[in-house]
């Protein structure tokens, strides 16, 4: 598995309907479209629970929304590799077993992080309302953990995985070859994440949670995306790790 693995990894990447340039104003537009999220969810929102989350997964609806409409054509959507995202295809054998390796990756890290930072932490996306919670101590209301679902395990792992996986991957590694243009990938994803959402923690923690967890998960996702040829793969193996996440945090607020 692990030689067929390298094999596809280094295998020549077949030429896709969109250039570096375009792939790269994805990532620039995912971010842009964070940032547009954010201002309007804190000017409209306030100091609502859930403000941050509201605002990620507007920012991460808009990255949805350009993705569509700059690839709409029936050659881009197909080169997409996203496949069918019908229910019934999502509760597939192998869509499950994509679900299991998720969550395996998010246990790996999760061992890894206490073991060389000696904390057990919420995602950076979650730890506003892990902070709020401690705070007042009251429990989430329903509405937060309803946009804390929505955004974690649909809007993001939709949005990420379609730049990164979908548009940036093939191009980097067609642009530059297939190692350097994979390995790339995760480090862009680790930067994202990084400038992201790494404001809330402070130190190493910051530093592991905010860019060296997301760069490793980066580099398992590309994997997956480029082992099954699906960036549907890589998306259900992402939503898994975003639900690990909930029930982490979860756990964390007893």
């Amino acid at each position: 598995m692990f030689k067929q693995l390298r094999e596809r990894i280094g295998a020549t990447q077949a030429a896709v309907p969109w250039g570096l340039g375009g792939a790269l104003a994805a990532i620039v537009a995912s971010f842009a479209a964070a940032i547009i999220g954010t201002t309007v969810a804190l000017s409209t929102l306030g100091q609502m629970e859930a403000v941050m989350l509201v605002s990620w997964a507007f920012g991460a609806s808009l990255t949805v929304i350009f993705v569509i409409f700059t690839r709409r054509q029936p050659e881009q959507a197909q080169a997409l590799r996203l496949g069918n995202l019908h229910p019934s295809q999502l509760l597939s054998q192998d869509a499950l077993l994509l679900l299991l390796i998720g969550v395996g990756l998010a246990v790996t890290m999760d061992i890894i992080a206490g073991r060389i930072t000696g904390a057990f932490l919420p995602e950076p996306e979650l730890i506003g309302v892990y902070s709020n919670f401690l705070y007042s101590g009251l429990a989430l209301s329903p509405v937060t953990w309803l946009f804390a679902i929505c955004f974690m395990v649909i809007l993001q792992p939709l949005a990420e995985e379609l730049v990164f996986r979908g548009l940036a991957l093939p191009a980097l590694r067609r642009t530059l070859g297939a190692w350097p243009g994979y390995l790339l990938s995760a480090v862009l994803y680790g930067v994202f994440h990084w400038v992201s959402y790494s404001t809330a923690l402070e130190g190493f923690a910051g530093m592991w949670y905010g860019l060296l967890s997301p760069l490793i998960a980066g580099l398992v996702y590309g994997a997956v995306r480029l082992y099954t040829q699906s960036t549907r793969a890589a998306l259900l193996v992402h939503a898994a790790f975003g639900l690990f996440a909930l029930v982490k945090l979860l756990t964390l607020m007893g």
